[in-house]
């Protein structure tokens, strides 16, 4: 793990200062919306899930054809943070799921490479909530609570998502300090690799920002004015699109072997947990047990 020198500290310090005030200080003008006003300022509680954006078991092909399942996810999460400004817009939309990407796909990812956000093209706003309670989840098991969410109505249309270091809640021994790890098997052709993809707090930190958030990424679009459900989808797909696996040592035992340090698969995955298209958040209305009665 890189270390931070003594004019990066009072930075980093500032930066987590600013949020939190950005936060509170939207927070705190509920208080002083009038009475009769039911829109203006109006303070609400959230409820607040997190899921992978596929069912546990799918593959996916990434963008250097490798069709990969994976058998672990576990992610150490932050705090999530709302805002009125509008995301920052990825030059390419990110990958999916299915058949391998045509050459003109493949072409297209190398010669425009995804576009990162930096202050010069995001524009937080207004911030709208925030959900503050780290945890860590297996992203395999489906949908998972996490801490509600205080907010204030209003326009919501992007989020900042944290990784949470260190690792706290029911994975926190298994993460053993990284806040990413990975485990699957990766095939391409007569080529298999079962691997293990791991990143620590050092790998995730914003050059933008030094912390260990992804700005602008999209909030679907909606005015809050009521209780409901925030649920935050997560696309390893888009961590792994930019691994190639051929660099990850063999197994004859099936042992999943780790990407090597400063080889291109271990720099591709840590690009690709930085990617605001990893993330994506939307709002249901309505009180938590009814979203369940409907799945």
């Amino acid at each position: 793990m890189t270390s931070t020198t003594a004019h990066e500290r009072p930075r980093r310090r500032a930066a987590l200062a600013a949020a939190g005030l950005l936060a509170a200080g939207a927070l705190a003008a509920g208080c002083g919306a009038a009475d009769g006003d039911s829109t203006a300022g109006k303070r609400l509680t959230l409820a607040t899930e997190i899921a992978a954006d596929a069912a546990p078991a799918e593959p996916f092909t990434n963008a250097l054809g490798w069709t990969i399942t994976l058998s672990k996810a576990h992610l150490s999460v932050g705090p999530l943070y709302y805002f009125e400004g509008a995301p920052f817009t990825a030059r390419r939309g990110a990958p999916g799921r299915g058949g391998a990407p045509s050459l003109l796909d493949r072409l297209a990812r190398w010669a425009v490479p995804e576009a990162h956000a930096h202050p010069g093209h995001y524009q937080a706003g207004e911030a709208r909530g925030q959900m503050t309670q780290p945890t860590s989840v297996d992203l395999l098991e489906g949908a998972t609570p996490l801490a509600d969410a205080d907010a204030v109505s209003g326009v919501v249309r992007s989020a900042r998502f944290t990784f949470g270091a260190p690792p706290a809640g029911p994975f926190a021994a298994e993460l053993d300090g990284h806040v990413v790890a990975l485990e699957g098997r990766a095939e391409k052709g007569d080529v298999a690799r079962v691997f293990r993809a791991r990143a620590l707090l050092a790998d995730v930190v914003s050059g933008a920002t030094g912390e260990p958030a992804v700005e602008g990424c999209v909030f679907e679009e909606v005015y809050l004015d009521g209780p409901g459900v925030v649920t935050l989808v997560v696309k390893p797909a888009v961590w792994l699109d930019q691994v190639d696996f051929e660099d990850v040592a063999g197994s004859d035992d099936g042992a999943p072997a780790d990407l090597e340090p400063e080889s291109q698969a271990r720099r591709g995955f840590a690009r690709g947990l930085k990617k605001g298209t990893a993330y994506a958040l939307s709002f249901a209305p309505g009180a938590p047990q009814e979203k369940e009665k409907e799945r």
